[in-house]
């Protein structure tokens, strides 16, 4: 998938789209969206091709089609083009929010003129005029409340558009939520992690702290054989809460991947970054759990912790390999405890 780096033309690129769809009737969908705004990027000659044949057929595209074009085109978002792909979204989003703020002032400002217009004519009727102009006067008043008319229908257009557009950004919102969000977790997933990472690094100075906490629950397949994988992801779904709730807002805790956590830990040096990660030790540990299906009650679960912090040198795999290693030597040292790289 391909998409502009410059955000002026992605933004050009969505004020086109908007009204091509509505041209044709096209249900304003984040799906929908995607197919216009390559269409007028110009990336992709073959998906124009087809859907110009949509429309020259069909004098729209319907939804089985534009979901076949979709898939066809973009099914597959690779690492590379997610920065684009965040680019695009965050364009669409400000070029909504800036067609609603139009359509709410187009609307209040032709309403005032309206009331205007209609308050005029009604002086005029105070005034002693002759048979001539009294029937110009009955023509404009005719005209003025045909506009009148035409404009709270406008207006009423105007109005449903605006849920439209309200619904369109609560959509949009909410699927930018699900791409940056683990599902089991509802922790962030690794790209939040890493745009998190990119951003500090980029803002701040070399010497300033940036530590790396990860986390790997002990003997894991071995629950799940024990306990089955429903009751597997109902700990990991236990342990993103968990994180959610222990860390403060200026910590990040991720799900790494399987039964892995990261929490980033920007600002923060190592001892606190240990101390953390052993209260977060400590909590787990204690803390019986049962089977939210059965009842049963199943021993606490531990976990093993490697704390590494950034370096001059460091990049963000760097990093990580060297907390993965401290994590590994904890594992190897007896598990359930805390090693620093």
């Amino acid at each position: 998938m391909k998409f502009s780096d410059d955000s002026q033309s992605a933004a050009n690129y969505l004020r086109q789209a908007v009204p091509t769809m509505v041209k044709h009737g096209i249900v304003p969908n984040p799906l929908n969206y995607t197919l216009w705004y390559s269409y007028y990027s110009n990336e992709y000659p073959k998906l124009n091709e087809e859907l110009d044949h949509a429309i020259n057929y069909y004098g729209t595209c319907p939804p089985r089609v534009g979901e076949a074009l979709f898939l066809q085109h973009f099914n597959q978002v690779d690492d590379k083009n997610a920065e684009q792909l965040e680019s695009m979204q965050q364009a669409f989003s400000q070029v909504v929010t800036s067609l609603s703020h139009s359509l709410s002032d187009s609307n209040e400002q032709s309403k005032g003129f309206a009331e205007a217009l209609k308050g005029n004519i009604s002086n005029l009727d105070t005034f002693s005029l002759d048979e001539e102009m009294r029937s110009v006067v009955k023509d404009l008043s005719a005209n003025a409340n045909a506009i009148c008319d035409n404009n709270e229908s406008v207006s009423s257009k105007l109005n449903s558009a605006q849920l439209e557009i309200n619904a369109l950004k609560r959509e949009l919102a909410a699927t930018r939520e699900e791409a940056n969000t683990d599902p089991l977790t509802r922790l962030s997933n690794r790209r939040v992690f890493e745009s998190i990472y990119h951003e500090f690094v980029s803002s701040c100075s070399e010497d300033e702290n940036l530590t790396l906490i990860m986390m790997d629950i002990d003997k894991f397949k071995a629950f799940n054989d024990t306990h089955g994988h429903l009751v597997g992801d109902q700990i990991l779904t236990y342990v993103g809460k968990m994180l959610k709730n222990e860390c403060p807002e200026s910590i990040t805790p991720v799900r790494f991947g399987g039964e892995e956590f990261a929490i980033l830990c920007p600002g923060i040096d190592q001892a606190k970054a240990s101390e953390f990660a052993e209260k977060i030790r400590r909590k787990l540990a204690s803390t019986p759990l049962k089977n939210s299906h059965s009842g049963e009650k199943i021993a606490p679960i531990t976990a093993s912790f490697g704390i590494a912090r950034k370096q001059a040198d460091d990049v963000l795999s760097t990093i990580i390999e060297r907390a993965d290693i401290a994590l590994y030597e904890a594992k190897n040292a007896g598990r359930n405890q805390v090693k620093v790289a």
